[in-house]
């Protein structure tokens, strides 16, 4: 199940929705910053998992609008949904990235360029650090833990690839 099928499921799961809610949550939650998902993107995902018997669907009337199609998870949905976040959570990931691929082929840049490409990547480094710093103090007066968690954990990320990009230009650049 890919992060974004396990997010629109897990939506899903806290209560009967439409596409639209849906969408509202993934960008009040900040899964938007996680997965990649664009509003005809859900659609797809939502008919995906009714077609497989994840979810189930009914039209609701509105007065004076269209119907609207309301989403609700199927007992194979949940325990699937409960299955995976069990995996989510006790097996660590690793996602590839482009970087390692130019890592990988560096060896075509001049040292110039490498330090450049390398500089560049370590103040990008800095800046998503600084950005994350700032969302965390926003958050300095809840006590929603998973939150924190939410922002914490990218951030000891950051910080520790951005001690990990120094050592190698320190290796690389010497």
């Amino acid at each position: 199940m890919t992060n974004l099928e396990l997010n629109i499921l897990g939506i899903v799961s806290e209560g009967t929705t439409h596409a639209y809610n849906i969408e509202k949550i993934i960008a009040e939650r900040g899964i938007r910053e996680r997965t990649n998902v664009g509003f005809s993107t859900i659609y797809a995902v939502l008919n995906k998992m009714k077609k497989i018997g994840l979810l189930e669907s009914n039209l609701e009337p509105q007065k004076g609008l269209p119907s609207r199609r309301i989403y609700s998870i199927t007992p194979k949905g949940r325990q699937i949904f409960n299955e995976e976040i069990f995996k989510a959570l006790s097996q660590p990931q690793h996602q590839p990235s482009l970087f390692e691929t130019g890592l990988t082929y560096s060896g075509v840049l001049n040292k110039e360029a490498l330090r450049e490409a390398l500089t560049l990547y370590d103040t990008e480094l800095g800046r998503q650090i600084q950005n994350k710093v700032h969302e965390l103090t926003a958050l300095s007066n809840t006590n929603d833990q998973v939150q924190r968690a939410l922002l914490t954990r990218p951030l000891v990320i950051l910080q520790a690839e951005r001690k990990w990009i120094r050592e190698l230009m320190g290796l690389l650049l010497t």
